[in-house]
């Protein structure tokens, strides 16, 4: 469980919430991560979550939390409201550059205009967002992590599944791609720089299953119930970006 936070508002008006999560780094500190004070900005603060993973955005936001400071102690998150208007100013400061398709500029930009306020060595800009898994026999893999994929049906069969392609089915499995999150982050320095991007896998988004009415001879893919439920797997999918 998340300990209280202890706000402080500086005098611009942008909120900061110090995270007191572990008093001690208890694992090994990412090299991204520099060597001083951590920023956290909110998930998705500059790109919207599409619909099947807004709702994994609280569960990756706590876990994101945790594993930072068991890593590189107390941590700084934004606020959201404050870093939202932060962000919509420094939009539309650079709307050329975000129009060319720079968002790193912008992230750049934003993170100047927060060490502005307070001593800073590294700022996180972290969003979850959706890609694609191969599977292959009954493991699916990406963005640097595998997980177990339930494999119904009979073997030597191909199964339309979805408009992008098929699941095949062999003695050892399946064949093709089923959605995914992932969390990708950014980080860059107090001057603007990017020392660090990487990219996460956290939970699979789909399952394969057998219509009832089908007697199992077609697969289909449905989306999981409560896919970020599992709280291992976003701590491994964290860790996993970060190196």
């Amino acid at each position: 469980m998340i300990p209280a936070v202890r706000v402080v508002i500086i005098v611009t008006g942008l909120a900061w919430s110090t995270i007191a999560l572990a008093a001690e780094p208890s694992g090994e500190r990412p090299a991204a991560l520099g060597s001083g004070r951590v920023v956290l900005v909110p998930l998705n603060l500059a790109v919207r979550a599409v619909a099947e993973v807004a709702p994994g955005l609280a569960p990756v936001w706590r876990e994101l939390l945790q594993y930072c400071a068991s890593v590189a102690g107390p941590v700084v998150a934004l606020e959201r409201e404050g870093a939202g208007s932060l962000w919509n100013e420094v939009m539309a400061e650079m709307k050329e550059e975000v129009d060319r398709g720079d968002l790193y500029a912008a992230y750049g930009r934003f993170a100047r205009r927060v060490a502005e306020q307070a001593e800073v060595d590294r700022i996180v800009f972290p969003t979850v967002l959706t890609r694609a898994a191969r599977v292959s026999g009954r493991v699916a893999e990406w963005d640097g992590v595998r997980r177990p994929v339930e494999v119904p049906g009979r073997p030597n069969e191909s199964i339309d599944t979805f408009p992008q392609g098929k699941i095949w089915l062999n003695r050892h499995g399946a064949q093709g791609e089923l959605a995914a999150a992932s969390l990708h982050i950014a980080v860059l320095s107090a001057d603007g720089q990017l020392r660090f991007q990487g990219t996460g896998g956290l939970v699979l988004l789909q399952e394969l299953s057998t219509p009832k009415e089908r007697e199992g001879l077609e697969l289909s893919v449905v989306m999981r119930k409560d896919p970020f439920a599992d709280a291992a797997s976003l701590r491994h999918g964290i860790a996993a970006a970060f190196r």
